[in-house]
């Protein structure tokens, strides 16, 4: 699954300077019986711990790839306003808009060019410890509920006074994900294990925190993002739904990652793999 790119590098300082994230996926799932297969390979380019830019190949059913540019703007506070994706021609397909009030998220728009019908808005307002998301012309709404360090620790959608979809997370005291539950539409358990070595995405990704979260669909389960992304050490296991699963790691020698091998096998239904390099600057 190794689609070009290195085997991750940098010096064996123990200082994490991570400069590229090279990551590479191939999901195949069912569709009325088809099997069918999307492949990305994004590489996504760091400086002084910030994502500047990436390049995306993402190819369907073994189709020629298609490349998409992605390109990150930040206000004077440090926040990402724009998220814009170009195509190999040059011209914009899709684009996040993101406004801030009183430094807090108060809308994001996303726009896509070449489809209108899935373009959005979501409307943000704040209460306490809790995030409430609306989007312009739907029913359906979504509660962010955040403990005391601001992680997500519950994500509720609605369909008017309805819970549709609910998903519940614990942390460990090192402020590692541990659990996610899901219920509703789509129902899990998944317990999330880790090794003891600094997981170098964290600071990285948690630039803007709440954007991970904030801007996806109200079925999208974010246990996995969060394990992957903002857990303190490096996720090596998990178990989801009684079944245990495994990664490969590597490692240079200060214990920094350099490679990492997920892969689920949900006999027919859903397969995934996922190819992840680091790269360090020093």
């Amino acid at each position: 699954q190794y689609n070009g790119g290195n085997n991750g590098s940098g010096s064996e300082s123990d200082d994490l300077a991570l400069s590229l994230y090279e990551l590479d996926t191939d999901i195949t799932f069912n569709f009325f019986g088809l099997p069918v297969q999307t492949v990305a390979n994004a590489d996504i380019n760091i400086i002084e711990d910030k994502i500047i830019n990436s390049t995306i190949d993402l190819s369907i059913e073994g189709s020629a790839p298609e490349t998409e540019n992605q390109t990150f703007t930040r206000n004077a506070s440090g926040q990402i306003t724009n998220n814009s994706s170009t195509n190999a021609s040059g011209s914009v397909t899709n684009e996040y808009i993101i406004s801030y009030e009183n430094d807090r998220i108060s809308q994001i728009t996303y726009e896509y060019y070449e489809d209108a019908s899935e373009n959005y808005t979501y409307n943000f307002t704040y209460d306490n410890n809790t995030i409430t998301r609306t989007e312009v012309g739907s029913n359906i709404s979504t509660v962010f509920t955040l403990d005391g360090f601001d992680r997500v620790i519950k994500k509720e959608s609605f369909d008017g006074a309805f819970t549709i979809q609910s998903e519940s997370l614990t942390y460990s005291g090192l402020g590692n994900l541990s659990t996610s539950v899901t219920s509703g539409e789509i129902s899990s358990n998944v317990t999330y294990q880790y090794d003891d070595e600094t997981n170098p995405l964290k600071i990285v990704f948690e630039d803007n925190y709440l954007l991970q979260f904030l801007a996806d669909d109200y079925s999208d389960e974010i246990g996995s993002r969060i394990a992957q992304y903002l857990s303190v050490n490096n996720w090596n296991g998990a178990v989801f739904d009684g079944e245990s699963f495994t990664f490969t790691l590597a490692y240079n020698t200060v214990g920094r990652i350099t490679n990492r091998d997920i892969n689920y096998n949900f006999d027919d239904e859903l397969t995934v793999i996922i190819n992840e390099r680091f790269t360090y600057l020093n």
